[in-house]
């Protein structure tokens, strides 16, 4: 017997020493998965702080175009160019030399008083909300290197200039040589709006000419353009000459108002029309406050047409979407305890709605559910 509970006691011994074993092989794997979820969570959390505090590398930029700038006796030429490498695509703003611009001291400056000088840039950047990246200037020869021979100019209105010491109207449609191109864009006009018709009509036949020839004319042509050029500059002219000739651009004037005051004629910037048509294209555009759609009618389209009407705003618009539901009567304007400007300023372009406070939403945010009170026709 004392034989007997020997063994059994040996073999109990042996399957706790066993059970022990592995015991510590699994507490050893254990560890060494905590060790490197630990390693792993710790590289996470670093890397995304890091990423946090780099900022979003530019998907464009915005470059100031001028041509004619060094021309003895003559009149520069300058317009806005914005680089939306994200949507592939060039938008060209032209700025009348007719208009107004806010100078540093809150004081009106005519852009073409400071066409050749560095506080066109300075000016401008104040109308737009947004840093212009590049200062390129050229000779009006420029224009006819990138057409690359005569043009086809295509004026929506009458013009008339003073080429050559006499006054001559030019309309509809007329050839231009390389040469003239220079001529006309540095002409005075009767007013600004002839300048600016000619202006915007001479550069988008320029470049619609320029896109015609083959790819190795037009990159032979942009690079003669290089010569006198080096470094960022050299990369940012390059890129913008290109991009304009690659395919065909809209060319408009910079949004703004023709007005007459004391004889004098004008443009205006319409600022709303700034805001939807320039600062909100230019890459990297982000304001403090977000403003979010929904469709709370059902009706199709009409969170698009609110998105448009509400652009003029300087507010983050993401694409719409529909509400909880399609039961809404009245249209809802929920603003954040920091919005409630913008909310009202909201409920004064739509015409209709109330506003409501949003405890539960972000700060600087805004939420708009459509109701039956807004209709499509209120719209358009």
């Amino acid at each position: 017997m004392p034989y007997r509970g020997y063994r059994v006691k040996r073999l109990r011994e042996r399957r706790q020493a066993r059970l022990q074993r592995w015991q510590l092989v699994a507490l050893s794997v254990l560890a060494a998965v905590v060790s490197a979820a630990a390693v792993a969570g710790a590289y996470f959390v670093a890397r995304s702080l890091t990423h946090r505090d780099k900022q979003p590398r530019a998907s464009g930029y915005v470059a100031l175009l001028t041509f004619g700038a060094n021309r003895p006796g003559g009149q520069a030429s300058a317009g806005i160019v914005v680089l939306d490498k994200a949507r592939g695509s060039y938008d060209v703003f032209t700025v009348p030399r007719s208009l107004l611009l806010e100078g540093s001291a809150g004081e009106y400056v005519m852009a073409g008083d400071v066409m050749t000088s560095s506080s066109l840039r300075t000016d401008l950047e104040r109308l737009i909300q947004t840093p212009i990246a590049h200062d390129l200037r050229f000779a009006y020869s420029a224009l006819g290197e990138l057409a690359g021979g005569p043009v086809t100019v295509a004026l929506p209105r009458a013009a008339t200039l003073k080429v050559d010491g006499t006054w001559r109207t030019y309309r509809g449609t007329f050839r231009a040589s390389p040469g003239e191109l220079g001529t006309l864009l540095g002409a005075l006009g009767k007013s600004g709006a002839d300048e600016d018709t000619v202006l915007t009509a001479v550069l988008a036949a320029v470049f619609h000419s320029g896109a015609l020839r083959p790819a190795e004319e037009r990159s032979a042509a942009v690079q003669a353009l290089l010569a006198d050029l080096s470094g960022v500059r050299r990369t940012a002219a390059s890129e913008t000459l290109a991009g304009l000739l690659a395919k065909r651009v809209q060319v408009t004037r910079l949004p703004s108002v023709g007005v007459v005051n004391e004889g004098q004629f004008a443009y205006r910037p319409d600022k709303a029309r700034v805001m939807a048509e320039i600062t909100r294209l230019t890459p990297g555009y982000a304001s403090r406050y977000t403003v979010y759609v929904r469709n709370g009618t059902g009706e199709v389209g009409i969170g698009q047409l609110v998105l448009k009407r509400l652009a003029i705003l300087d507010v983050n618009l993401p694409s719409p979407s529909n509400a909880d539901t399609f039961d809404y009567k009245r249209t809802q304007i929920v603003a954040g305890s920091q919005a409630l400007e913008v909310a009202e300023d909201i409920r004064a372009i739509l015409g209709r709605g109330v506003v409501l406070s949003g405890d539960e939403l972000p700060a600087t945010s805004v939420v708009v559910i459509i109701g039956a009170d807004l209709k499509t026709k209120d719209l358009q």
